[in-house]
């Protein structure tokens, strides 16, 4: 079992949510924004985390996540172990000697990362992650989905649009 982009994505997510103070919950904007997501990709990476038991939602205004204990009685494993795939003992039937042994390969393996990663530290990858800059803008602009581009400024027409504005128009056009 390697690390899935989601169990990667998660580790972002509780390194941003670790990294904000204690009384301010983040809001799902904000976690998809620093992780990169849109944001219905990081409601599913945060409803893993929460199903885990890793952190808490507050609803309404001001409302967010936040982390269900310390940093620093989390390991990795508690972060990877939301996002767990197919697990190779679940394989059910009687297979060929070579599917046995692969079998029994790859569950020693699944084995040996957990209990690796039970013992990696969680803050230990926190302070490798890029540092999440507070959000300076408050703005209500700045909290909507849109990226709308700046209106340009129109341009003075280049022929009357209807008849009577030809008097206007030949008196614009030579002062």
């Amino acid at each position: 079992m390697f690390l899935s982009i989601h169990a990667t994505q998660g580790l972002n997510a509780i390194g941003i949510i670790a990294a904000s103070s204690r009384q301010k919950p983040v809001p799902t904007t904000r976690l998809a924004r620093h992780i990169g997501l849109c944001l219905s990709s990081t409601e599913i990476i945060v409803k893993q985390l929460k199903n885990g038991g890793l952190i808490c939602s507050h609803r309404g205004p001001g409302g967010g996540y936040q982390l269900q204990q310390p940093v620093k009685d989390l390991s990795v494993w508690d972060v990877v172990s939301c996002f767990k795939d197919n697990d190779p003992t679940a394989k059910t039937g009687k297979g060929s000697p070579e599917s046995e042994a692969a079998l029994a390969l790859a569950i020693e393996l699944q084995e040996a990362v957990c209990q690796h990663l039970q013992a990696y530290p969680l803050t230990d990858v926190l302070a490798q992650l890029t540092p999440v800059e507070p959000d300076e803008m408050n703005s209500r602009s700045m909290h909507t989905a849109f990226h709308l581009k700046p209106l340009h400024q129109p341009s003075p027409p280049l022929a009357p649009s209807w008849v009577f504005d030809l008097a206007k128009f030949t008196h614009a056009a030579h002062p």
